[in-house]
């Protein structure tokens, strides 16, 4: 479930279970899943895979989690981008209903967006990790900001 480009509209992700690349948008996604009466908020599901019908979850790192122990790595910069989309969905309003009903809806919801510095530093060239093999990210858009 490695996400591997997250764009202003879509993500790209490839499936842990077959490895095909997907493009999703982040206007199909929630933050929030329910169990029973509760609605976790750290995670993201993610829709089944066209190829092989598997569903994975996106999982927020906790408050207060240490630095990732190997900063730079696949894993950390995973981390960022998960936090990031996390973050973007939260902002965006795309919340579970059972969270917009909660007292404070997205009030409550943790959200950490990415730094610039943390951008500059660790995403140079946009918001990706590495390259699938069977499609090429998309250009960066020039803002004019």
């Amino acid at each position: 479930m490695a996400i591997h480009e997250v764009t202003a509209e879509d993500m790209l992700q490839r499936c842990a279970r077959c490895g095909s690349s997907n493009r999703l948008t982040l206007d199909t996604l929630e933050v929030g899943v329910a169990r029973r009466e509760d609605v976790d908020d750290g995670l993201v599901q993610l829709p089944a895979c066209p190829a092989c019908s598997s569903t994975e979850f996106l999982i927020r790192a906790t408050e207060g989690e240490p630095e990732h122990p190997a900063p730079g790595s696949f894993g950390h910069l995973h981390q960022l981008l998960v936090g990031h989309v996390h973050a973007e969905l939260t902002q965006r309003g795309r919340l579970h209903s059972m969270l917009k009903t909660k007292k404070g809806g997205a009030g409550k919801v943790v959200v950490s967006p990415l730094s610039q510095e943390a951008r500059e530093r660790w995403f140079p060239r946009g918001l990706r990790i590495a390259e699938p093999p069977n499609e090429e990210p998309r250009t960066p858009e020039v803002s004019s900001q």
